[in-house]
């Protein structure tokens, strides 16, 4: 990404409030940052695009000028390219409209909602709005949806590895890694909160 306006010329650093150069403390600085952010309470909203950028714009504050602000670049990972930039609003719009029709998935059994929520994380992973930072974006939004169907998630309890592989597989619409992943962290969530831990 050599036209990359979004990284600091000559490197693959990304322009950033800190004025660090250095990828290993960028990203040490900014897990530090967002952590705090977090704890602070993270914004709720409708499930909708708008919702997404209120979360990142939180999360990233302190990072980026840019945070909540949707990519202007084309992005990929992993030889995967993400949804075209002009194709960001209608794509949530489309995961947001789903949603709504679904009734944001309350009433549903752990299996059935964990299901449902993994095709939609799996889309939104999929549209990936912003530069960097759709992930711990996603996994925020994932939380508040799973309070608001009724099913508590305690993000501790998501399996990185198996998460990354999941958004992966997802990106060819294969959504049952993504919601075994969610499942499984659900399952944890709910027996660490009967034990009382």
């Amino acid at each position: 990404m050599t036209d990359d306006p979004y990284i600091y010329a000559g490197s693959s650093v990304l322009k950033n409030r800190l004025g660090l150069t250095d990828r290993a403390a960028l990203d040490a600085a900014e897990r530090q940052l967002i952590r705090t952010r977090a704890v602070d309470g993270v914004p709720t909203g409708d499930f909708d695009l708008a919702h997404l950028q209120a979360i990142h714009r939180h999360l990233f504050q302190d990072v980026y000028d840019w945070a909540g602000e949707i990519r202007t670049v084309e992005i990929s990972k992993g030889g995967h390219l993400f949804i075209f930039r002009q194709f960001i609003a209608s794509g949530m719009a489309d995961i947001h409209r789903r949603l709504v029709v679904g009734g944001f998935f309350s009433g549903l059994s752990l299996e059935d909602f964990a299901a449902k929520a993994g095709s939609i994380l799996g889309d939104v992973n999929y549209v990936h709005p912003f530069r960097e930072g759709n992930g711990r974006t996603q996994l925020h939004y994932l939380k508040q949806l799973c309070g608001r169907a009724g099913h508590p998630l305690d993000l501790r309890y998501i399996d990185g590895v198996k998460w990354i592989e999941a958004s992966r597989r997802a990106h060819n619409a294969e959504y049952s890694p993504m919601a075994a992943t969610i499942r499984a962290a659900l399952s944890d969530s709910r027996d660490r909160a009967a034990k009382g831990d």
